[in-house]
């Protein structure tokens, strides 16, 4: 796949479900680099079903649906 770093290889999956806080989603489309990451990406698939708010200098997300 073709990334801001470049292309890297990597695999679509299908995540059961992604805990963020108390928020519970389920059936998210997902990627899995083949390269390490010293942390998680949220893409679209997830903050698409969000509801995101600015609040000062943090973003808030509730669930959506």
């Amino acid at each position: 796949m073709q990334t801001a770093n470049g292309v890297a290889q990597a695999w679509k999956v299908k995540l059961d479900s992604v805990r963020v806080g108390d928020v519970v989603l389920r059936n998210v489309d997902g990627i899995v680099q083949g390269t390490d990451m010293p942390f998680a990406l949220l893409g679209m698939s997830f903050l698409s079903r969000m509801e995101m708010r600015h609040d000062g200098p943090s973003l808030q997300l509730r669930q959506r649906y």
